[in-house]
């Protein structure tokens, strides 16, 4: 794209923000196969171990990873079909500068 006055002159579009985006790093991505019971008991534990110590730990040989969402995050559930296959993802994500404030309360 070139200036209308100066065609000889390119016209820079304005490009990102200064802010530079964090570089995804992505710690697990993991597949198996499971039975419909298998992944129920899987979902059951994860619910289990965040309620009752808001954290639960994947581990893969020996490799271990500890997840600890903040008390308050956004959950994404996501029905997609496509011919005969189905999927149904569960994602829910934080961000952990956000601190809990607290809400206002009158006492």
């Amino acid at each position: 794209m070139t200036d209308k006055n100066r065609p000889d002159t390119p016209v820079l579009k304005d490009g990102p923000s200064a802010k530079e985006k964090p570089l995804k790093e992505i710690l697990i991505d993991y597949e198996e196969k499971q039975t419909l019971v298998a992944f129920a008991t899987t979902l059951e534990t994860i619910a289990r171990k965040l309620k009752e110590d808001g954290q639960f730990m994947f581990t893969q040989g020996t490799e271990r990873l500890t997840i600890v969402p903040n008390a308050e995050l956004e959950a994404e559930f996501k029905y997609e079909k496509k011919g005969t296959k189905h999927s149904f993802e569960i994602e829910f994500e934080w961000d952990e500068q956000d601190v809990a404030s607290g809400k206002m309360k009158i006492e």
